[in-house]
C-alpha cells in the first residue's frame, strides 16, 4: 500500500508541474485520482472489516476461556 501512496504522490507532483493541461486532461486526471482514492478506501474498509472480525473472535475466545476457567475452578473447589 505504501508503494501505491508513493505512486499517487508522484503522479500529483507530475500533475502540478504541468501548467499547460487543458480541461479534458484535468478532468481525466481528477477521475483517475478519484478512482484510485475509491480503490484505496475499499482496501481500508476491507482491512477494517478484518480487524473487526478478529476483534470479535478474540472477544469470543476470551469469554470461552473465562467460562472454562470458571468451570474448572468450580470443579476444583466443589469436586464437580
Amino acid at each position: 500500500m505504501d508503494i501505491t501512496i508513493l505512486n499517487v504522490k508522484s503522479a500529483l507532483s507530475n500533475l502540478t508541474s504541468m501548467t499547460d493541461m487543458n480541461t479534458v486532461e484535468i478532468n481525466k486526471s481528477i477521475m483517475e485520482l478519484n478512482y484510485k482514492k475509491e480503490k484505496l478506501q475499499n482496501e481500508v474498509d476491507d482491512i477494517q472489516s478484518q480487524i473487526n472480525f478478529l476483534a470479535s473472535l478474540r472477544e469470543s475466545q476470551r469469554m470461552n476461556n473465562d467460562e472454562r476457567s470458571g468451570q474448572s475452578l468450580f470443579d476444583q473447589m466443589f469436586g464437580g
